[in-house]
């Protein structure tokens, strides 16, 4: 194996696209959906709504980390680390909206 194929390698299995940022943005805005499943008990409906903040905020973790290791690369796929930032804030914006809505009411 010349020294050229071992940099090559190197540098494809280091590539990063954002997949995990991805999978916890879509997993915190699903889990808004959970307490809809009036199959299960309450109990376990409402559980995965109090993940859904630390999993926003690690979707934008990961996102943002990815970014700035894919800042040189030209050729690098920014959409899955943006669209993970993007569905981790949503995630984070509902409860503040949630928060400011209940505190004006409360005010009010």
């Amino acid at each position: 194996m010349k020294p050229d194929e071992h940099h090559e390698e190197a540098q494809v299995s280091h590539r990063e696209t954002g997949t995990a940022s991805l999978a916890l943005g879509v997993a915190a805005v699903a889990m808004y959906g959970s307490p809809v499943l009036l199959f299960l008990p309450p109990w376990i409906r409402f559980i995965p709504v109090y993940l859904t903040v630390p999993l926003g905020i690690c979707a934008i973790v990961f996102g943002v980390s990815v970014l700035h290791g894919m800042r040189h690369d030209e050729g690098a796929d920014r959409r899955r680390a943006r669209t993970g930032i993007a569905l981790g804030t949503v995630a984070l914006a509902v409860p503040i909206a949630l928060l400011v809505w209940l505190s004006w009411a409360l005010h009010r």
